[in-house]
């Protein structure tokens, strides 16, 4: 298709992405949605078979009412659009599903490109067998597979949980939930929840279905070692003390093949960091994000964010935040009056500041230890998509690499076809384990356009301008 001229793009089809573009064609501007996957929702709302627009959670029925106002209201969605570039001036370079390139510089633009999971490795975590639980999730919602019958999931945070409860509700069988947090910083967590209904509510039918399987829960206890001939057999596992050191003896093999990993998430950055956008490092909030006034108005002027890539605080803050930014688009662009903005962008700025308390609890669960980091094996691949392991990027510390640019240059980590995606959280956290300086104090990897593998032969078709 040939995407008409607009006055907003909205990089991002999950529930920030829609909320904000069907409230603002609603209020009469022309809207181009962009998102790379093959139907909008985001990993939120992937179901199979497809989401029904009544029933169950709130969110979802609220996500599909949206999607369905999409439609009604023609607003202009491109899918399997991969943006590959934004300047500051917000020219946008795009391409649809590997057949053309096209070019747009729209009034406003709203970055929504949400989050990704984030991976502490170990040995053989590069097995078949062995998978992410963001991938788990996506075969049973959106394809209604099992990634294994039977399967083990390892990681941290209260992600897991929801992985592990939707295996069971497909009657597969969990054979273990491995956490690296202690019980005591779990309870803090549930603590902090237990005045937001639909959270307590999801958490406790998770815990629920957990507790009637009889799933056991291991508590500071983490993956060591991943076994097997060409494909996962087995996994081994240690107990941690509390700085995150494995404790020796207590490890213990279990026989297993599919086992599913992830350690939270953090905000995509890249679209971000082309445009100009200042970033900020917040552990409270997932790490690196990009910064936005209260508005939800970038650094650079006409760029917007909203969602998980200001801080990953899960689908209700995504919700606020699209229906914020969208408030303040339509103001900047004249089609809300000063006053009416001012009253209804103030209840969802006082949501959005409960949201934002409820991340620093949910990320706190996802701090990764230094004494995780120092013990892990030379013989760890970090990189994946070159093969660079612990030893390498210990050697490069030691001569002098002391940023991560630096480490970059000398072991080429992250220089492969996801450019860090996988290993450039973790390359941080490295950083700062051997060398003192914390994240925050770090320079985060630069990026370059395009931000996605682009097909040669998608390169050479003529550029389309809108």
């Amino acid at each position: 298709m040939s995407p008409e001229p607009c006055q907003v793009a909205v990089v991002g089809g999950g529930l920030a992405g829609i909320i904000a573009a069907a409230m603002l064609q609603k209020n009469g501007l022309k809207v181009l949605l962009l998102d790379e996957n093959q139907g909008l929702g985001g990993q939120y709302l992937r179901t199979h078979p497809p989401l029904p627009s009544g029933g169950g959670h709130f969110l979802p029925r609220l996500g599909a009412g949206h999607m369905r106002e999409l439609a009604e209201k023609g607003v202009e969605t491109v899918n399997r659009a991969q943006v590959l570039a934004i300047s500051p001036a917000r020219e946008i370079l795009a391409e649809e599903d590997g057949q053309r390139l096209f070019t747009l510089r729209p009034e406003a633009v709203l970055l929504a490109p949400g989050a990704r999971e984030k991976f502490i490795p170990f040995k053989g975590w590069t097995l078949p067998g062995v998978i992410s639980t963001g991938a788990a999730q996506i075969l049973i919602k959106a394809h209604g597979v099992l990634p294994g019958r039977e399967m083990m999931i390892a990681g941290s945070g209260a992600f897991i949980y929801a992985v592990a409860a939707e295996v069971l509700a497909n009657t597969g069988r969990v054979r273990a939930i491995l956490d690296h947090n202690s019980l005591a910083r779990k309870i803090e967590f549930a603590q902090g929840v237990l005045t937001m209904r639909h959270k307590l509510a999801e958490g406790l039918g998770q815990v629920a279905r957990l507790l009637l399987a009889r799933t056991p829960i291991k508590n500071r206890t983490r993956v060591l070692e991943a076994r097997g001939d060409g494909r996962l057999e087995e996994v081994v596992t240690t107990k941690l003390d509390r700085a995150g050191n494995p404790l020796p003896g207590s490890e213990k093999t279990y026989p297993c093949t599919c086992l599913a990993v992830g350690n939270g998430f953090v905000a995509n950055l890249e679209l971000g960091q082309l445009a100009g956008c200042r970033l900020e490092h917040n552990p409270a909030l997932g790490g690196w994000i990009v910064g936005v006034n209260q508005e939800m108005e970038t650094s650079v002027p006409g760029v917007f964010a909203a969602g998980e890539i200001t801080g990953v605080a899960g689908a209700e803050k995504s919700v606020t935040e699209g229906r914020l930014a969208a408030l303040c688009v339509l103001h900047r662009l004249g089609r809300l009056s000063a006053q009416a903005f001012s009253d209804r962008a103030r209840p969802l700025r006082k949501e959005r500041a409960r949201q934002l308390a409820f991340a620093r609890r949910f990320n706190a669960l996802h701090a990764v230890p230094a004494g995780i980091v120092n013990s892990l094996p030379d013989d760890t691949i970090i990189c994946r998509c070159e093969d660079i392991t612990m030893g390498e990027i210990r050697e490069a510390i030691r001569g002098g690499c002391r940023t991560p640019l630096a480490v970059k240059r000398s072991a080429r980590v992250g220089m492969g076809i996801c450019q860090g995606r996988t290993c450039a959280s973790f390359l941080y956290e490295m950083i700062a384990a051997h060398t003192g300086v914390p994240v925050s104090g770090q320079e985060v990897l630069s990026v370059r356009s395009p931000v996605k593998a682009l097909g040669l032969g998608t390169l050479a078709r003529p550029l389309e301008r809108f």
